[in-house]
């Protein structure tokens, strides 16, 4: 991987079963028969993510369409990603 890219994240989809829930989404963890539910701001970053972002796009995202500053944008994005890694369901690419 080159060092002067930004990582992209991706879902990991051989772990990850989902369902939209209205402005929600719930997801699967199926190796661990684990449950998630995201929330509005999350389930907005969740599309991106199945087709792979870096934290900078996803920040793009949540900035544009979130009633929330870039800054703010910026630490939730860089939140949900360390929750979905800590939880094995991000590849970083």
């Amino acid at each position: 991987m080159n060092t002067d890219t930004a990582p992209v994240y991706r879902v990991r989809s051989d772990r990850v079963a989902w369902r939209a829930a209205g402005d929600e989404a719930v997801l699967l963890d199926t190796r661990q028969s684990v449950y998630f539910a995201l929330d509005r701001s999350a389930a907005l970053l969740w599309p991106h993510l199945l087709v792979g972002a870096t934290a900078a796009e996803l920040t793009e995202v949540l900035a544009g369409q979130a009633p929330v500053g870039r800054e703010r944008a910026d630490a939730d994005v860089r939140a949900f990603l360390a929750d979905l890694e800590a939880a094995d369901l991000l590849d970083r690419l």
